[in-house]
């Protein structure tokens, strides 16, 4: 029966979610031949193969359909909206289906992006703290529907001011039988309702979307998950990512990452910070190292080749702790590596990139995936 209230909630937050995004898409009717005009004044549909490899998945392959499209009104200057549908399966059994989107509206005054998705998903977990071992790794597997929305408005030249809700429910299916997760002393063991919701700020002065030469992108957020909007914990959340790209020529470039997390209170430990993966610091495992607190920094050199090749050199160092005050006292640990690129749109400089990484322990992970890190 709990289990059949969670569906219903959940299908309640859909029906909610899709209510708010599709007045987006709405028109004003004000006589007979605005009503003949098309909503969407030019868009394109492609078909996506969709192939991967991460340490965490392994070798994972499936489909999306890109949705690109430019509302009546709107110019070629200013950025397409775009809706993704794909799913994938990979080696380990997991299971991907998911519906990003990013909608521009009012000569990009407005922007409303996020997904909507359903995982099932096996991950691995070390334990908490900054000093935890690979013997201490466990598997554990999940399901959960996702929802993410974010609605922001342009309040000057380059900065977006807006609302952010997240909700996940984690449907914790399976726990090694003699981990630290069976135990039940983790925050999160059994599972629970994430909901959340607070405000976010974004700068974006990219020249380029997809393969930046020049510009800086940075996000803050102030995040509330409380029982009293649906979740099961409470915590609140505090994180600043911020990207700069440097460039005397498009085929020099160097990118640099700076990322802050602090939380506090009933935090599960999914919603954990967490430093590893193929976006921050590749070379952990996705997860490796988990805390209430975080920092990272890392860098890229990116080099065109000749044709559509290209090669890029990156490292990356950070830490995590339970208390703010002494976050910048632990250990830090660092991780390198290099990779190849090879570039599937020219329009878009879109890239297929192979990775190889490793940490400061010896251990090594490849990567097959698209686009850059950051």
């Amino acid at each position: 029966m709990k289990r059949k209230i969670k569906i219903y909630r959940f299908l309640l937050l859909l029906s909610l979610s899709v209510s708010a995004i599709l007045p987006l898409f709405g028109q004003e009717v004000e006589d007979d031949s605005m009503r003949q005009q098309k909503l969407f004044r030019k868009s394109s549909l492609i078909p996506i193969p969709i192939i991967y490899y991460t340490p965490e998945t392994r070798l994972a392959g499936g489909l999306a359909t890109l949705y690109a499209f430019r509302m009546r009104g709107q110019t070629d200057e200013e950025r397409p909206s775009q809706v993704q549908l794909g799913f994938a399966y990979t080696q380990e059994k997991q299971v991907l289906i998911y519906l990003p989107f990013q909608v521009f509206f009012n000569r990009e005054t407005w922007q409303a992006n996020g997904e909507l998705g359903y995982y099932r998903y096996v991950y691995q977990f070390f334990g908490i703290g900054n000093e935890t071992e690979k013997s201490d790794e466990e598997t554990y597997s999940v399901n959960f529907p996702r929802i993410r929305l974010n609605l922001l408005r342009l309040v000057a030249p380059h900065h977006y001011l807006g609302l952010r809700y997240w909700w996940d429910d984690y449907n914790i299916t399976k726990r090694a039988a003699d981990g630290q997760l069976i135990q039940n002393g983790i925050t999160g063991s059994r599972g629970g309702v994430v909901s959340g919701a607070g405000l976010l700020w974004n700068f974006d002065s990219r020249d380029q979307i997809f393969y930046p030469t020049k510009g800086f992108w940075s996000e803050a957020e102030i995040f509330a998950n409380a029982k009293g909007i649906g979740s099961d914990f409470n915590f609140t959340r505090f994180s600043l990512d911020v990207v700069g790209y440097f460039s005397k020529t498009s085929k020099n470039i160097l990118a640099l990452n700076a990322w802050l997390v602090f939380t506090q209170g009933d935090v599960p430990f999914q919603q954990l910070a967490f430093i590893g993966g193929p976006k921050k610091m590749r070379g952990y495992f996705e997860g490796r190292l988990r805390d209430k607190n975080l920092w990272m920094m890392q860098a890229e050199y990116r080099r065109e080749l000749f044709g559509r090749f290209g090669a890029v050199a990156f490292g990356g160092v950070g830490a995590v702790s339970p208390t703010a005050g002494d976050l910048f006292s632990q250990k830090a640990h660092f991780t390198y590596g290099a990779g190849l690129r090879f570039m599937l749109s020219k329009n878009d400089h879109i890239n297929l990139r192979l990775d190889v990484a490793g940490n400061e322990k010896g251990e090594f992970f490849p990567y097959l995936t698209v686009r850059e890190a950051f």
